[in-house]
C-alpha cells in the first residue's frame, strides 16, 4: 500500500463501499422491473437453495483468502523486525572491534538503515536501493580483507552470522511485498461476491426497504472484507500496514551505543 498512500487508500475504500452499494441498489431495482410481485412466495422458494449454496462455498473461499492474506502481512512484519534487530545486533557487536574496522562496519550499517526508507515505497516492483546493496557488500569486504588473526576471533565469527541473517531478511522482506493471490482467485472472489449479493437482492421481501437495507449491508460487508484482503496481501505502508518504525528506532539505539549506552 505504500504506493498508494493514506489518502489514496481511503479513497479506495470510500469507492469500494459506494461500489457495494449501487450494486445492491441496482440488483434490487432490477429484480423488481423483471420479476412478478404476485410470485414472491415461489421466488424466494426456489432461491433459497442456490442462496444457501452460494453463500456457503463464497465464505469459505473467503475465510481461506484471508487466512493467506493474513500470514502474509505477519511474515512482512516478523521479517521487518527480525531485520531491524539484527541490525541493532550487528551494531552492538562493532563495540568489541578495533578503531578502523569498527568505524567503517558502523558506517556501512548507518548506510544500509537510512537507506532502507528510501527503498520502503519501491519495494513492490522488486526496486531494491543501491546503497543497501552496497553497504552489505561494503561490511562482507571489510571482514574479508583481515589478517589470520583478525578473521579467527570469536567475535568477527558471530558479526559474519548476523551478516548473513541480515541479507536473507533483506530477500525475504523483498518476496514478502510480491501479491500472493493471484488474478484468477480475484476473478473468483469478485464474481462470487456478485452472484451472493444478487441473489439476496432477486429474493423477495413484504418491505422493501427492509429488503433495500439487507442487501445493502450485505454488500457492504462482502466489499470491506474483499478491502481487507487486498490491503494485508500489499502489506507495506508508510501510515498503516508494516512501516519502516523499527529502522527508525534501530538509529536511535546506534546513537545510543555512540555514546556508550
Amino acid at each position: 500500500m505504500a504506493g498508494m498512500g493514506l489518502p489514496g487508500l481511503w479513497l479506495f475504500l470510500i469507492a469500494v463501499v459506494a461500489a457495494s452499494v449501487a450494486l445492491a441498489v441496482f440488483g434490487i431495482w432490477l429484480a423488481n422491473r423483471t420479476a412478478d410481485r404476485r410470485n414472491d412466495g415461489d421466488t424466494n422458494t426456489s432461491l433459497s437453495p442456490f442462496l444457501t449454496t452460494v453463500a456457503l462455498v463464497y465464505g469459505a473461499l473467503l475465510g481461506f483468502t484471508v487466512v493467506v492474506a493474513w500470514e502474509q502481512f505477519s511474515s512482512a512484519e516478523a521479517t521487518v523486525s527480525n531485520e531491524a534487530s539484527t541490525l541493532t545486533t550487528m551494531y552492538r557487536q562493532t563495540v568489541g572491534m578495533s578503531g578502523p574496522k569498527q568505524s567503517q562496519l558502523r558506517d556501512a550499517l548507518r548506510d544500509y538503515t537510512m537507506a532502507v526508507d528510501a527503498e520502503w515505497d519501491s519495494q513492490y516492483e522488486g526496486d531494491g536501493n543501491e546503497v543497501a546493496r552496497s553497504a552489505i557488500t561494503d561490511m562482507y569486504r571489510i571482514l574479508g580483507n583481515q589478517t589470520a588473526d583478525e578473521a579467527s576471533r570469536p567475535l568477527d565469527g558471530e558479526f559474519l552470522k548476523q551478516l548473513a541473517t541480515l541479507a536473507s531478511d533483506r530477500n525475504a522482506r523483498f518476496l514478502d511485498a510480491r501479491p500472493r493471490i493471484p488474478g484468477l482467485l480475484w476473478v473468483g472472489l469478485l464474481f462470487g461476491g456478485m452472484l451472493l449479493v444478487a441473489l439476496m437482492t432477486f429474493s423477495r421481501l413484504e418491505n422493501r426497504r427492509v429488503h433495500l437495507l439487507l442487501s445493502g449491508s450485505v454488500a457492504v460487508l462482502l466489499g470491506l472484507l474483499l478491502f481487507i484482503v487486498f490491503w494485508l496481501d500489499r502489506p507495506f505502508g508508510r501510515d498503516l500496514g508494516v512501516t519502516p518504525a523499527p529502522f527508525a528506532d534501530a538509529l536511535t539505539i546506534f546513537d545510543t551505543v555512540d555514546r556508550g549506552s
